[in-house]
């Protein structure tokens, strides 16, 4: 019994694998507080790489990968006569019964969310489209809707404040 004890023990006080990377300060070019993206990354791990094909706005698609594995992906994307409703039915982490805004642009759950954002110089380009950010959370065991609704928050306000989306005053 004290050897099984004993065993116990050992197994309970060893630290847990933390994390040998430093979460970046922005998603693939659009700068977020790190602490938002901090929070929904895994806790341990080797290596993060974050990859992006474009970096044009509306046609985004950021890749976070945390040793080899993707972790999370955050989207700009124009939509042409789509609501917000049906751009979060295309989120497979997004339930529309958790969470949504009083406003109405944006809906969270505890694995991502989607927001309409204004964009208005781009929107030039794009006549009769609406810009939608997108984030998605990989991992099955996070569960934390405040953390992917900040994520989403930081990265669509990055994406409405950036140089594509006002003019320079």
């Amino acid at each position: 019994m004290a050897a099984q004890l004993a065993l116990l023990l050992t197994a309970c006080s060893e630290p847990e694998e933390k994390r040998s990377f430093t979460p970046p300060p922005d998603l693939c070019g659009t700068p977020v507080p790190t602490a938002s993206l901090d929070a929904v990354l895994p806790k341990s791990g080797k290596t993060l790489e974050t990859r992006a094909q474009s970096r044009e706005v509306g046609r985004t698609h950021c890749e976070v990968v945390v040793d080899d594995t993707l972790a999370l992906s955050a989207f700009s994307e124009w939509k042409k006569g789509d609501s917000l409703t049906k751009v979060a039915h295309s989120n497979p982490f997004v339930d529309l019964d958790e969470h949504t805004s009083e406003d109405g642009t944006y809906v969270w759950s505890n694995r991502g969310g989607v927001r309409l954002v204004s964009c208005p110089v781009a929107e030039k380009k794009h006549p009769e489209r609406d810009l939608f950010i997108r984030v998605l959370i990989y991992d099955k065991k996070f569960s934390d809707a405040d953390a992917a609704k900040k994520l989403l928050l930081a990265y669509a306000k990055s994406v409405a404040d950036s140089v594509d989306c006002k003019a320079a005053a």
